[in-house]
């Protein structure tokens, strides 16, 4: 096709008069950084749309024009593709300042989308302030490394006194005691900086937590839905017929890791009455594979022995979830005597073999290992005829009741 045959690309109109302070300002710049990508509406929608952010040309056209904000990952997705056109390197001040201005657009018009870059600006400082714990740990260890040594030099050098004058053995006396003032120091620091190493890796742990909250809301808010288990059902549903498996399936995970289990398992059936029976698999092997084991045992606990749901689940487990999880979900039947429990968890484990390694140094899966060979040969020999059958768990003295 010759230049003259391609199409005209039209310019976007300009933006309405009405429109002003941080929304505008944001637009503005989104303009700019469009110019200089150089790509057609078209294309520019289809390269910043992935990971479960779906932008099409009607969005990016109400992106441009202030009607809506970008997601905070499109300022970055955005200058790369400016960078790259113009070949040239991405300045991180450059990314940091549309994303300020993105985030003032987004105090105004969606406090949903302003709390998400709150909560981003807020993770980026907590692993800057982690990245500096971890180096200064590793720093007062160096140190400690070379006290020690420096006492064992001086240590050393006075275990022949006759080798040395008495001034010398002064000095070699001071060296050392000198050493070992500082070596409790910094063990006194590093113990310290590892708890406040260990409290960074908690606020991690709560943010992300809150963070992936909120990213579920802001997925179901973006397809339509709302925040209850119908709106969730509604919009993954939407985005299936509309072949947007990936935004569906972020909304699955992300779902899966705040809600509680219940809520999980009973949308998972409102999957199954739709015959969505692949979503309905989905967000179970999310929610085995993402949880805390501990979460899953509680529902569990409450649950009727024979329910569909907790079968089901079961099955979902044994299948899917790390074997690290299936010895905790272990250990917690043990610390509270639910052999009930236990023993469908290992029974499971049998009916759909499962590789539980050896030698991980972990207690628990070892413990899990073993417990599985036991219930592998009661159910052998055939000695589950009862509620009396007592399968032995190497954690314990005791056989517990099965």
């Amino acid at each position: 096709m010759s230049r003259e045959q391609m199409p005209a690309r039209r310019g976007l109109a300009p933006l309405d008069e009405r429109l002003q302070g941080p929304e505008r300002r944001c637009a503005e710049r989104l303009r700019e950084l469009r110019a200089r990508t150089g790509l057609s509406s078209e294309d520019l929608a289809e390269r910043l749309s992935g990971d479960g952010i779906r932008v099409d040309r009607t969005r990016l056209s109400k992106f441009l024009n202030g009607r809506e904000v970008p997601r905070r990952e499109i300022a970055a997705r955005l200058h790369a593709l400016a960078a790259q056109c113009e070949g040239v390197e991405v300045h991180a001040e450059e990314v940091a300042a549309t994303r300020a201005l993105m985030y003032a657009a987004a105090c105004v018009r969606s406090p949903l989308q302003a709390r998400e870059f709150e909560l981003a600006t807020a993770r980026e400082d907590l692993d800057r302030h982690r990245a500096e714990a971890v180096q200064e740990l590793a720093d007062l260890q160096r140190d400690l490394h070379d006290e020690r040594k420096r006492r064992q030099d001086a240590e050393d050098a006075l275990e022949d006194l006759a080798l040395h004058s008495r001034e010398e053995v002064r000095a070699l006396t001071e060296e050392r005691d000198t050493a070992l003032d500082r070596i409790a120091q910094l063990e006194d620091q590093i113990r310290q900086a590892g708890a406040v190493l260990r409290l960074r890796d908690r606020d991690t742990e709560t943010l992300d937590r809150i963070t992936r909250a909120t990213h579920a809301e802001l997925a179901v808010w973006e397809s339509g839905g709302t925040g209850d288990l119908a709106g969730i059902c509604a919009a993954v549903v939407y985005l299936r017929d509309a072949d947007e498996d990936a935004a569906a399936d972020r909304i699955i995970e992300q779902i899966a890791l705040v809600h509680p289990v219940g809520d999980i398992v009973r949308l998972a059936n409102e999957f199954r009455s739709l015959g969505r029976f692949h979503d309905s698999v989905k967000i179970e092997h999310s929610l085995v594979r993402s949880r805390k084991p501990v979460d899953l045992f509680h529902w569990f606990s409450g649950e009727s022995r024979w329910s569909k749901e907790r079968v089901r689940l079961l099955e979902s487990m044994t299948v899917v979830a790390p074997v690290e999880h299936l010895a905790r979900l272990h250990k917690a039947c043990t610390d509270h005597g639910n052999g009930d429990l236990d023993f469908d968890l290992l029974s499971s484990i049998v009916e759909r073999p499962r590789a539980v390694p050896e030698g991980t140094g972990d207690e628990w899966v070892e413990d899990l290992r073993r417990s599985v060979d036991v219930t592998k040969q009661v159910l052998t020999e055939g000695a589950v005829a009862g509620p009396a059958q007592q399968v032995v768990s190497a954690a314990g003295s005791e056989p517990v009741d099965r």
